[in-house]
């Protein structure tokens, strides 16, 4: 049982600035290219997002925020709401639109029985993000949760919420359109509140922000700071997609010589020829191997090495990266961006077949956490459209 509640979200005024002037993508998947050139916008939300500057960058967003609040640029909604929020992209020549709701997640009520995580998390980025929410006091970008609609109950109410019309819409700097419409019917805000009550939720990204608001709460237990912004989306929606996330080690002799001494190697003649391989293996741990001087093969595990997840991450991660330097290791989630890269640094690029969300739920109730970068649910949540204040709105 997840408790989910409508709450008064803050959005930048249209009238005042476009919305694709004003959004970003969230805080750890924003390029130094695209971050420069976002930071020429004076009211985009990187600069609450990820702040930059010399001296204490989390005070100035804090007092950004206030200013942007006192000159209207952002304005409090009148009345809790949740939030439907349309994602309308292409990806592989294929058209996709994905539904989904921003509300707060109670974290008082938010144990490991009804909020699962999926991902190990890192120190240091929880380190930055606790450091801007204690400043700001604001949550600027949602965690992703999934959940279980068989009966359709939330996406038939998410359908009538749509057909008004949006309070917003833009488009991304990933290309992607996105539609906001506020709920604030009574009718409609009970019918979601009891829907989400009866759910348990897997997060599918947010993983740190996650763990900074119960660390936060846990610092200031107050009501106020017990409701974290969310992003709710069926795992039954259309529109819901995960990318692969290959692997490029650089050196590679030693990730060569464990996928040599542990794997069946069959050589493939291209890239295409070894995608469609991998894509028919029965086994969910082969995965796709390039080295420039040894052109492209596909591995097959000879055994699974104590591996129960069903993903070939987490072999991978106990038998060929766990020998890496982390800084050597780098994450790409198109295949052939990661042959470039192989080609450029003179490594191996480990390409892995992509995971459903029914395949990364059964992972988790198998094994619990799995590796870092073990899923990439695309695209990202947009960042700017709903801020949501940890106090009075």
């Amino acid at each position: 049982m997840v408790f989910v509640r409508p709450f008064r979200g803050v959005r930048y005024d249209p009238r005042r600035v476009p919305m694709g002037r004003a959004v970003c993508p969230p805080y750890d998947v924003i390029p130094a290219v695209l971050a420069e050139r976002l930071r020429r916008l004076p009211f985009n939300a990187i600069h609450l997002e990820l702040p930059s500057g010399n001296g204490n960058r989390y005070r100035k967003a804090a007092a950004l925020w206030r200013r942007w609040r006192e000159r209207g640029v952002l304005q409090g909604d009148p009345a809790p709401s949740y939030y439907v929020v349309e994602q309308r992209f292409s990806h592989g020549g294929r058209s996709y639109v994905r539904t989904g709701i921003l509300g707060a997640l109670d974290l008082r009520r938010s144990g490991p029985e009804s909020v699962r995580r999926h991902e190990k998390t890192l120190s240091k980025p929880k380190a930055d993000r606790l450091r801007l929410l204690s400043a700001l006091r604001v949550n600027t970008s949602p965690i992703f949760g999934l959940f279980r609609d068989k009966g359709r109950g939330v996406r038939a109410t998410l359908a009538k919420a749509k057909s008004g019309r949006p309070c917003a819409a833009g488009r991304s700097a990933d290309g992607s359109r996105f539609l906001l419409w506020r709920v604030e019917a009574p009718r409609l805000l009970g019918s979601l509140e009891r829907a989400f009550a009866a759910k348990s939720l897997l997060i599918a990204d947010g993983h740190h922000r996650f763990e900074v608001a119960r660390e936060y709460f846990r610092r200031n237990p107050k009501p106020e700071a017990a409701g974290l912004l969310i992003y709710l989306c069926a795992e039954e929606d259309a529109g819901l997609l995960v990318l692969p996330t290959h692997r490029v080690v650089a050196p590679p002799q030693e990730a060569l010589r464990q996928v040599r001494a542990r794997c069946r190697l069959a050589p493939k003649p291209g890239l295409a020829a070894l995608l469609k391989a991998l894509d028919a293996h029965p086994s969910p741990y082969a995965f796709g191997v390039y080295a420039p001087a040894a052109g492209f093969s596909l591995a097959v595990p000879r055994s699974r090495g104590g591996a129960r997840s069903g993903l070939c991450v987490e072999w991978l991660a106990a038998h060929v990266t766990a020998h890496a330097d982390p800084h050597h290791l780098k994450y790409t989630h198109e295949a052939s961006e990661a042959v470039a890269l192989a080609r450029r640094l003179e490594g191996a690029a480990l390409l892995v077949k992509p995971a459903g969300v029914r395949q990364i739920r059964r992972a988790v109730e198998r094994i619990g956490l799995l590796p870092q970068k073990s899923t990439y649910f695309y695209p990202k949540v947009t960042t700017g459209l709903v801020f949501k204040p940890l106090g009075a709105v």
